[in-house]
């Protein structure tokens, strides 16, 4: 007698039967989906709590009638020389998907460097004032950029030329003259903090930049003006100072010899 393998193999040895084309198949038996032994007894599964399945209703399961067996399904048989035929046909059939598969792949990968390229290249100058701006947000930001590499927006352009003018005139910033000079200087507000108070009455706070491009720093009564204003004041250097890698110089005891210029 001819052995009869599963296409998984294994030596089929119960009765076999022939479908409508005359070939060897087995019928397997489908386990219900609707029903689950609980405690002991078969009953319908209303659905799982705590990876497990429960029945609040006591129904017996009339998918399969409490069979377990919800219908057979037909699964043909092969003789050897059949299943070395079917195993080839299916190795090739994964071959040529993978290398489909592969081609896809490198194709999809063809494109997204070109378009990748394209980009870097007619956002070149933009990205590369990116590059010259560290810090936590930047870098994120710079990420995200790179990432979806779409143009930048007026919005984002200007707000990394914002940045860049900044750090370069931080980096410009130098202290003035030595501690306990008197200095006359023309000074830009760039910041001011307005702090109120029952006892010492109006204080302020106020960062400025020199015409040479230096930080100055105050803090007291007089008011240097708002936020954009330029004036010119003769005050006494009190302290030089660093803050986040930018030279400040301190001033005490300001006076205005001009009114606000603009």
């Amino acid at each position: 007698m001819t052995k009869l393998f599963t296409r998984q193999g294994n030596e089929f040895t119960g009765t076999v039967q022939t479908n409508d084309a005359g070939k060897a198949v087995r019928f397997v038996s489908v386990a219900c989906d609707r029903c689950h032994v609980i405690n002991g007894q078969r009953l319908w599964v209303m659905g799982t709590e705590n990876g497990r399945p429960y029945s609040k209703t006591g129904f017996q399961c009339w998918t399969c009638n409490n069979t377990g067996v919800r219908g057979t399904r037909q699964e043909r048989l092969f003789t050897e020389a059949e299943l070395a035929r079917a195993n080839k046909t299916a190795a090739t059939r994964a071959t040529r998907k993978a290398d489909a598969d592969l081609a896809a792949r490198e194709q999809l990968e063809t494109t997204r460097a070109a378009k990748d390229s394209d980009f870097r290249a007619a956002c070149g100058e933009f990205i590369a004032k990116l590059a010259t701006l560290n810090g936590e947000f930047w870098d994120g930001f710079r990420e995200s950029f790179l990432s979806r590499a779409v143009a930048p927006t007026d919005r984002q352009i200007a707000l990394v030329d914002a940045e860049v003018a900044k750090r370069a005139a931080n980096a410009a910033s130098a202290h003035i003259a030595a501690v306990g000079d008197k200095v006359t200087l023309t000074i830009t507000v760039e910041r001011i903090v307005v702090l109120q108070s029952q006892i010492y009455g109006t204080n302020y706070i106020t960062i400025g930049r020199t015409s040479e491009g230096s930080v100055v720093t105050y803090k007291g009564r007089v008011h240097l003006g708002g936020t954009g204003d330029t004036s010119v004041v003769k005050a006494t250097v009190s302290g030089h100072e660093f803050y986040n890698g930018v030279a400040q110089t301190t001033i005490q005891r300001p006076k205005l010899v001009e009114e606000v210029l603009g």
